[in-house]
Formats: structure tokens, C-alpha cells, sequence
């Protein structure tokens, strides 16, 4: 048993666990399902529960009190009330274990914890002996951060899935979240003082909480778990192991971008499981609810649900949210919010967004960032308006015109797909006006930030106008209108009298032009599909493979490795040339980092459709095509998603992330290690090829 009078830091972190361990079980007791059992069904009061938490509140308190007096009592006790939560908890696992199961797992690492205390880190950073700020995280840190998990933890189980709508349940959550913020107090008062404004975060959950307190509780209680959550990663980045973590995910980028993603569809996840999130009673089954938060945040738009029908305001909500962040990167994001702040990055943060954005320096990475974010609120904003006057004039209402506005805003310029409409489109075929401002959104949104910046550069009063566009900017201008024009007329040609029969030559034109866009990137249609050319299907498996530019909010190999292999293709049949494109010469590097991207792309679609086929019994093109539309994050469908078992709705997926994050960038991840000099070299031989 620890000596609870040897530190106030084990004091107080003991006491955390005490109050939380409390908690959990008074909330626990009402969410538990057990209807034949002593505990009875969910929100049921028996007798054998109230006197459970009755017992459990007075022996919190007594051992609270008993903490810094008597350390053999409390610590009994303690022993005693996590002892008994298991007790308690066990025989309810038959009927309802993942509540039950969470309760023993608690309480018994917490059991575990108390007989074998583990070393409270130390908080990091070079600072002073007797600071004031690692003097409150050496005493307090880690009881908050206890504190602020245990309520976010009750937080999502009453609030966001609904386990318990006893006021009582409702009122343990308020009140943990409200001691865990006034205790940390002293925390944020000095983080303000050492000129970290990061702490006005806080102000906006917290504040919007006291506001919903009187029209609804879950929303008080949400906003107030958004202002804990904030407090956490506050604390959390002061902690050693956090730093070590961190330094370890900059250093290494595509580490970094596997890892953002994957935490981003995994906390949509959650989002979407709510069942506020779902329109119909119930909720989003778990699968379905990671297909769709990975689809969003991989901007791809291939669906298993219908987004109007199935989702309510809220997942509408959720699944925007991911698009935004999938389309700009977790990366810029959390740049643009230092920067804010006036934070910096740090020699390796710079380092590593400007790899992530392909640039040359530090500095020019921040500007690049600053451009990334105020341009896409601007362009957003300027389409949202636009759009909401197609939505007014096509009879809809002006709420329901706004937000189908501002939602397909974003859903086009981060190359989404996702619509409000059950149709996608359609309902635009024979307006040209917003469906072309729709593909006029998903080209900006395709041609990547980087040439987007150098082209609002030369559009500044006073830039140097005669300044050439840097090679890539014009390689992706000149592949990405060859691509434009060839697919509107192919489009046009092999579907004249099929999907774009009836329309007027106008309304042809514009669509087959809108589809040349959509098909590389954004996932939209105005026309049905169901009645597609096989030739036109197999058209558009290319440029959905394709894709568009590098550092856009599509994917694909991208326009310039095409370009690339295009120009090695050319070199190859001139003997002794350099691979060149506009009178520059292209590194071998590049060349053969482009055949990777290539090989693996064609590998990780091949690979899929071979599953695909494996576990479908849906005929071979559909399942190619739809393979190719995850891969290339397109979200163009032939109607083989909505028809996937969980074999191949988990095959969709895997294809949908690994088109997002890039295959080089997973390849380096999975073969990260030092290079190491040959020490040996073999002589050279010669091959026939071909």
C-alpha cells in the first residue's frame, strides 16, 4: 500500500481516482442493462442500486477526508469502493458487458494502480526550480488529467449515447466537469500570465454551455465537454511523454499524416455512433459509421447510408466537419491555429510542413499555410452564397437553402462528393448557372494549394508579373485542362443519346464538362448513372486513377507523376536524353518516385478488387470501378457500395485511406529505418525487357 503522506502530487492523484472511481459507478448503476438481474434495466431504480450508491458516496467521502490524516484507513477504504465496483459490476456482464465490462476493467487497473503505484511523471520543459507552473503540474497535473478523462468518458456514454437520462446521472457529469475547470484555474491563469492565449479556446464551449443550460441539458453538458476536452490536451501538452510523442510524429511526416487521419475517421466514428447523429430511431451501426466518417475525412463520397435520410442535423454536422478537416489537413490546421496564437513550430515542425507542402524554406511554408486557410474560407464562403441563391431559386426554403449551401461549398471544394440530395445533382442537370459553379468550386479546390498560391501571387497589385509560374504550377495547369477538355469531349461523344439524352445542347455541353471535373476528383453527378457506356465507365477508371494535383484536396497518382511518366516514356525512345518537362530536367529521383506511386497505386486497386471479387458476388466492372473511385477519393459510384457486406464495406475502406494518405507516404511509413551504405557491389548485368 503507498504512503499517501509522502506526496501531495499522490495525495491529490489518489483522490482524483476516488472521486472518479465514484462516479463512474453511480452513472454506471443507472446505465447498466440487466432487466432480470438486481440492478435491473437501464435507468431503473432498485433497491440493491440506491443503496449501492449511497454506500459508494458516503465511502468516497469518508476516504476523500481521510486521504491526507490517516493513509492505512484510506487506503482501505479505497481498496474497499474499487473492490466493490467490480463486485458489483461482475455478475451484470452477462447481460450487458461492454457497460459492465468498462466498469471492472476500470476499477481493477485502478486496483492494480493503488497496490503498485507507477512513478507521476514529471513535467517537461527546461524550467526553474520552484516555478510556479511546474509546481502546479507537479502537484495537480495528473489528478486534473485523471479527472478530465473520467469525465469525458461519463460525458459520452450520458450525452452522447444516451446510456442514462437520470438528472442524477446528468448532474455527476456537471459537476465533475465543472470542478475539473475551476480546479485547473490556477493552470490557466498561469499559462496566461506566460503569454499562452491559447487558453481563450476555452472560453467558447464553456460560455455556450451557461447559455444552453436552460433550453437543453445534453447541450450544455456537450459544450461543456468540449471546454474539458480543450483543458486536457492543454495539460497534456506539457507532459514529457506528450513532447516525446510529438517530436517523434514531426520528425517523421508520413507517420504524422497516417496517424492524423486515422485518429480523425476513428473520433468521427464515435461522432456518427451517437444517436442524435442518426435521423431515424436508433443509431449508425459501427461499421457504417466508420465507412462514412472515413469517406468523409478522406474527402472520397462513396456512401452505405443516404446522407439526407439516414443523418440527422447533427451527422450532417459531424460528417462536414470531417470533410473540412480531411480537406485541409489536420497538419495546416493545427499550424494556422499556432500561428494564431503566435506559437511557433519549431525548427522540426517547419522542417516537416515543408515537406508536407513540398516547398523550400520554413518561412515560406507559414505564408503558405496562412494562404491555405483565408483562401479556402474565402472561396467556400463566396460558393456558399452562390449556391444558396441556387438553392432559393429552386423553390427551397432560405434555412434549408443556406445549409445546403454552405455544405456543398465545402463537400466541392475539398473534392468531398457528399451531398444533401439523395441524387446527388441531378436536380442541377438543367442548370447550368450552379452546376458549373459547382465544378468551378472542385477545380480550385484539384489544383492544389501550392499552384493556387502562385497564381494569386501574380494576381497581387505590384507582384512581378513576369515572373514565370514554377514548373510544377505549370505542369498541373497544362495536364489538368488536357484532362479537362479530353474527358468533356469523350464524355459528350459516348454519352450524347444515353445519360445526357433529353437535354437540350446547352445542358449537354455543361454537363459532360461538369463530369470531366467531377469524374477526377469530386464524386458529384447530375445524370443517372445506371445506364453508363462500359466504354465510358473504363474512361473514367483512368482519370479517377489519375486524379489531380499534388497538395489538393484530391487523390489519385496525380497529374504531375502522370506528367512525369509521360515525359520519362518520351526520354526512353530518345537515347541518352534527360527526362525534361518545360526545359527543365526532371531528378531520376523524382522519375522513379513517380513509377513507385505509380506500381503501388495499381497494386493497392488491384489488390482491392481482387478482395473486392473475393468476398462480392457483383459483377467484375462495377467492383473495378468502385475500387478505382476509393482509391482515387472520387466517391463515383455504379451502385456496388450501397450493395457491400461488411467484408467488402471493410475492403472499401482500407482503400479509401490508403488513397488519401498517399501509398508512398504508407509506403515509408511501413519501411521507415536508416539508410545504411552498401558494403558490398555486385557487378552490373543486363536484361531483356518487354
Amino acid at each position: 500500500m503507498p504512503n499517501l503522506e509522502g506526496s501531495a502530487r499522490l495525495r491529490a492523484l489518489t483522490r482524483a481516482r476516488v472521486i472518479g472511481s465514484a462516479a463512474l459507478g453511480v452513472v454506471a448503476q443507472f446505465a447498466v442493462d440487466t432487466p432480470a438481474s438486481y440492478l435491473g434495466a437501464r435507468d431503473e431504480v432498485t433497491v440493491i442500486g440506491s443503496t449501492y450508491v449511497g454506500v459508494l458516496l458516503v465511502t468516497s467521502a469518508l476516504a476523500c477526508f481521510l486521504i491526507p490524516r490517516h493513509s492505512a484507513g484510506a487506503g482501505s477504504l479505497i481498496a474497499l469502493i474499487l473492490a466493490g465496483n467490480v463486485g458489483v459490476f461482475v455478475p451484470a456482464l452477462i447481460s450487458d458487458p461492454v457497460v459492465a465490462g468498462l466498469v471492472v476493467v476500470w476499477s481493477l487497473v485502478l486496483l492494480v494502480r493503488q497496490f503498485l503505484p507507477a512513478p507521476v511523471e514529471a513535467p517537461a520543459g527546461p524550467r526553474a526550480e520552484g516555478d510556479a507552473m511546474e509546481g502546479w503540474l507537479g502537484r495537480s497535473g495528473g489528478a486534473t488529467r485523471h479527472l478530465a478523462l473520467v469525465t469525458l468518458a461519463l460525458m459520452v456514454a450520458v450525452v452522447g449515447y444516451r446510456l442514462s437520462d437520470r438528472l442524477l446521472a446528468q448532474g455527476v457529469c456537471l459537476l465533475l466537469g465543472w470542478g475539473t475547470l475551476l480546479g485547473a484555474l490556477p493552470f490557466l491563469r498561469l499559462r496566461w500570465r506566460a503569454g499562452r492565449r491559447a487558453v481563450i479556446l476555452l472560453l467558447a464551449p464553456v460560455g455556450g454551455s451557461l447559455l444552453a443550460a436552460a433550453a437543453s441539458p445534453a447541450a450544455m453538458l456537450g459544450l461543456l465537454g468540449i471546454g474539458v476536452a480543450a483543458l486536457l490536451g492543454l495539460i497534456l501538452a506539457q507532459q514529457r511523454t506528450t513532447l516525446e510523442i510529438a517530436r517523434g510524429f514531426v520528425e517523421s511526416p508520413s507517420r504524422l499524416i497516417v496517424v492524423s487521419f486515422a485518429a480523425t475517421s476513428l473520433i468521427g466514428t464515435v461522432l456518427l455512433t451517437f444517436p442524435a447523429a442518426a435521423a431515424l430511431p436508433g443509431a449508425v451501426s459501427p461499421l457504417d459509421a466508420l465507412f462514412t466518417a472515413t469517406s468523409a475525412t478522406c474527402v472520397t463520397g462513396l456512401i452505405v447510408l443516404d446522407t439526407p435520410r439516414d443523418f440527422s442535423l447533427f451527422g450532417q454536422v459531424v460528417i462536414l466537419g470531417l470533410i473540412q478537416v480531411g480537406g485541409l489537413g489536420m497538419m495546416t490546421l493545427s499550424t494556422f491555429a499556432a500561428l494564431l496564437l503566435g506559437g511557433r513550430l519549431g525548427l522540426r515542425g517547419e522542417r516537416a510542413l515543408t515537406e508536407m507542402l513540398e516547398l523550400q524554406t520554413g518561412p515560406t511554408a507559414y505564408r503558405v499555410t496562412r494562404f491555405i486557410v483565408l483562401s479556402t474560407l474565402a472561396v467556400e464562403a463566396a460558393g456558399a452564397i452562390g449556391l444558396t441563391l441556387g438553392y432559393f431559386a429552386g423553390g427551397l426554403p432560405t434555412g434549408e437553402a443556406i445549409w445546403r449551401g454552405v455544405f456543398h461549398s465545402i463537400s466541392s471544394f475539398c473534392n468531398a462528393g457528399f451531398s444533401l440530395q439523395s441524387d446527388s445533382l441531378v436536380m442541377f442537370r438543367e442548370a447550368p448557372v450552379t452546376l458549373l459553379l459547382h465544378a468551378l468550386l472542385i477545380v480550385l479546390g484539384g489544383l492544389g494549394f501550392v499552384v493556387l498560391a502562385g497564381i494569386g501571387g501574380r494576381l497581387v497589385p505590384g507582384a512581378r508579373r513576369k515572373r514565370p509560374l514554377p514548373v510544377q504550377a505549370r505542369t498541373v495547369l497544362l495536364v489538368s485542362t488536357v484532362l479537362l477538355l479530353a474527358g468533356t469531349a469523350a464524355y459528350a461523344v459516348l454519352e450524347w443519346q444515353r445519360t445526357l439524352g433529353g437535354l437540350s445542347v446547352a445542358d449537354k455541353l455543361s454537363n459532360a464538362l461538369f463530369h470531366s471535373v467531377t469524374l477526377r476528383t469530386a464524386g458529384f453527378n447530375s445524370v443517372d448513372f445506371g445506364s453508363l457506356h462500359a466504354a465510358t465507365s473504363l474512361l473514367m477508371i483512368l482519370f479517377m486513377f489519375i486524379g489531380a494535383a499534388p497538395g489538393s484536396t484530391a487523390g489519385g497518382i496525380k497529374v504531375t507523376t502522370a506528367a512525369v511518366l509521360l515525359a520519362a516514356i518520351r526520354s526512353t525512345m530518345r537515347p541518352g536524353q534527360p527526362t525534361t518537362l518545360f526545359a527543365r530536367e526532371v531528378p531520376a529521383a523524382i522519375v522513379t518516385r513517380s513509377l513507385a506511386i505509380a506500381a503501388i497505386s495499381l497494386a493497392v486497386v488491384g489488390g482491392g478488387l481482387f478482395l473486392l471479387l473475393l468476398f462480392e458476388s457483383q459483377p467484375f466492372l462495377p467492383l473495378l470501378f468502385e475500387a478505382t473511385s476509393a482509391f482515387g477519393t472520387v466517391g463515383l459510384s455504379l451502385g456496388a457500395t450501397a450493395e457491400l457486406g461488411p467484408a467488402g464495406k471493410l475492403t472499401i475502406i482500407a482503400i479509401m485511406f490508403i488513397g488519401r494518405t498517399g501509398p508512398l507516404t504508407l509506403a515509408l511509413l511501413l519501411g521507415t529505418g536508416t539508410a545504411r551504405r552498401a558494403s558490398v557491389h555486385y557487378p552490373e548485368t543486363r536484361l531483356m525487357v518487354g
